[in-house]
């Protein structure tokens, strides 16, 4: 890019995707400089406006699976780190590694271009020039709500904005969805509002942390990941929820439709013991409302104060030129664009595994070609590489999420071509 090689590497959002690219940029040698929305480090950890994390909100993995290599989460390790400790260790992270002085706060990327000399990124009336540009923003952006015909005449929420179940006390409250927000508000209210009713349109794959105390991370782990094929370990996943879930179906718990696996599953352990108290009302998906009577596509109805709607994300690159924006098809290794240049991901992606350790095998990989450490195919090639990737994740897990990872065998290929410093 000629003279833009002057100019540092712009890392996108100041969470944990975006704290590892920084850590591997900074071991690189290569000058970078993040650029945070909000306030403070930490991401959805960061509690407060912008933050997904509700108050009880605890990890889905241990502190063992969860755990980047550059630094262990502290505590023991097959416990769940609680929102606070997920917190504090982004805190200390940026501190060991030295980052302070290079995040800028209160620096929402509005608008992003790109040409020969790079790229600029602005906010309000500020452009910043960068040679490349890593977006680490994760998956989780604008949040996706579930149309409602008709008039509702109640409060409606998406669970980003749920904190805790004490404003719902005596409501009847109706959640929206049952991946694992959807069942931890559900299970959570249960006890606080006056009935729970949950609507299910395309029921998922659930589970708990454990199974007879032992943590199901540990059990589906990395080496087994990586040996066994895909097809085999989906069996395995499917037995794992049969085993700590699949009597919830005689409590009303709608069956999964789709394959195991091509969904991310729910997990949680409020969730089945609410259940199976007798405590929630399962209905199809939303149909209708008028004023507080919400109509469900399986023909029942119920009376409703709030909805809560547990219905995902959209992926937040809006800022980003239209063919800037990721598809299935356009990421080399899931990380470099492959039709616009300087343009890394890294955190873009779903996995049925704890996520900062696959991020930080993307920022490894991804510090390792932009300090010219590792040497990449031709651009016809990469091209290539990444529609054979999408198709493969088509194949595997479907067409619902164009990001999806068989994360084990990924992180083994990013580790080699970064020992070898070539992506063949």
């Amino acid at each position: 890019m000629g003279g833009s090689d002057s100019f540092p590497v712009g890392v996108i959002g100041a969470g944990g995707s975006g704290i590892l690219a920084a850590t591997a940029l900074r071991a690189k040698g290569v000058p970078f400089e993040v650029l945070e929305a909000r306030d403070g480090v930490g991401g959805t950890w960061h509690y407060g406006e912008g933050s997904a994390a509700y108050d009880s909100l605890v990890m889905n993995t241990t502190r063992l699976a969860t755990s980047p290599k550059v630094m262990r989460i502290p505590g023991a390790p097959w416990r769940y780190a609680t929102r606070p400790q997920m917190h504090r260790y982004m805190e200390r992270l940026v501190e060991r590694e030295g980052l302070r002085e290079e995040i800028r706060l209160n620096w929402p990327v509005e608008r992003a271009s790109f040409g020969e000399d790079g790229w600029t990124l602005g906010s309000g009336s500020e452009d910043r020039r960068y040679r490349a540009i890593v977006c680490a923003l994760g998956t989780n952006g604008q949040p996706r709500f579930a149309p409602v015909e008709g008039s509702f005449a109640g409060e409606q929420l998406h669970s980003a904005e749920y904190r805790n179940p004490e404003r719902f006390a005596g409501r009847d409250v109706l959640v929206v969805g049952l991946g694992t927000s959807g069942c931890e508000v559900a299970g959570e209210l249960v006890g606080h509002a006056r009935s729970v009713h949950v609507a299910v349109r395309s029921p998922l794959w659930l589970m708990t942390r454990r199974l007879g105390g032992i943590p199901i991370d540990w059990i589906d782990n990395e080496f087994f990941s990586r040996v066994l094929p895909w097809s085999l370990r989906r069996r395995i996943l499917q037995g794992l929820c049969e085993l700590t879930t699949g009597s919830l179906r005689r409590h009303g718990v709608p069956r999964p439709t789709r394959r195991c696996g091509e969904d991310i599953i729910g997990i949680s352990d409020t969730f089945p013991a609410a259940v199976k108290r007798g405590r929630m009302t399962f209905h199809g998906g939303l149909a209708r409302a008028e004023g507080n009577r919400v109509h469900f596509l399986d023909g029942s109805e119920a009376e409703i104060e709030a909805i809560v709607h547990a219905t995902g994300f959209e992926p937040p690159t809006g800022f980003l030129p239209p063919p800037a924006r990721p598809d299935r098809y356009g990421l080399f290794r899931r990380v470099l664009h492959v039709g616009v240049p300087g343009l890394y991901f890294v955190g873009l992606f779903e996995a049925h595994r704890a996520l900062l350790g696959i991020a930080e095998s993307q920022a490894n990989w991804a510090a390792g070609v932009l300090a010219g450490e590792i040497s990449l195919p031709a651009p016809a090639e990469r091209e290539a590489q990444a529609r054979a990737e999408g198709e493969r994740t088509l194949r595997d897990f479907g067409e619902r999420h164009p990001f999806f990872l068989d994360w084990a065998r990924y992180k083994g290929k990013l580790r080699r071509e970064g020992r070898v410093g070539r992506a063949a």
